[in-house]
């Protein structure tokens, strides 16, 4: 064997023993995390961005493997404990779901029930109501045999479940003739007699409009000025 050759064999030696000590390096850092990190568990993931209050489906949510010592008392493993509720806020793709982020759908509550009314596109939402807001319901009724008009909230902090898209319709003026315009059919999670007044406002208010309420805004409008012009009933 000449010197070069000897040289070569040295230097695919040295290589071996730096590819071992390498794989040895890899292996001890892999096990001292392990050692650290402890077992791995499941743990229920969003797989895609959340809207608050739309049901959950079973292609929303994704299980993933976390360290147990790192898992929350909160955190959910099991997606059925998910799947057909509705999360009370926005939430992104990629968040851990915990107990609180989850409720069952607002209107299907007992005592409540959902009910669907159609509002104006320009001054009933205007793009701002979206789910899970709270919101007055405001109804401007005509008034009748010389009385004068009137507007008043017919139905106060109601949960809105859904907001759908601009459709055109048709309704009636002042007079007999109709018009044509946008409206979007908005979804409210109410108790009973107060869907039923939602429903009779929609029905026969010249218009129906939607205040929409500051977050965590659950005060009552004081009786006396639920009507304007005051005095008029509704």
């Amino acid at each position: 064997m000449n010197p070069r050759q000897r040289r070569g064999v040295l230097l695919l030696a040295v290589a071996a023993l730096g590819a071992l000590a390498v794989f040895v390096s890899v292996l001890s850092f892999v096990s001292s995390v392990n050692a650290k990190a402890g077992d791995f568990v499941p743990v229920v993931a969003l797989a895609n961005d959340l809207k608050a209050y739309q049901p959950v489906t079973p292609e929303d949510v994704e299980l993933r493997q976390v360290p147990a010592k790192w898992l929350s008392t909160g955190a959910i493993q099991d997606a059925r404990d998910v799947v057909g509720l509705v999360p009370v806020n926005a939430y992104a793709k990629g968040t851990f779901a915990e107990r609180g982020m989850f409720i069952d759908r607002p209107g299907i509550q007992q005592g409540n029930r959902e009910v669907a009314i159609l509002v104006d596109a320009e001054t009933g939402v205007a793009g701002k109501v979206r789910s899970g807001d709270r919101v007055d319901i405001i109804a401007t009724f005509k008034g009748e045999d010389g009385k004068q008009s009137t507007s008043s909230i017919w139905a106060q902090n109601a949960l809105v479940i859904d907001v759908g898209l601009p459709e055109q319709v048709e309704r009636q003026g002042d007079g007999q003739a109709f018009s044509e315009g946008k409206a979007v059919p908005v979804t409210f999670a109410l108790p009973t007699q107060t869907a039923l007044r939602v429903a009779y406002a929609e029905s026969f208010a010249v218009k129906v409009r939607l205040a929409l309420r500051a977050r965590n805004d659950d005060s009552q409008v004081h009786p006396g000025d639920l009507i304007f012009p005051a005095g008029n009933g509704s």
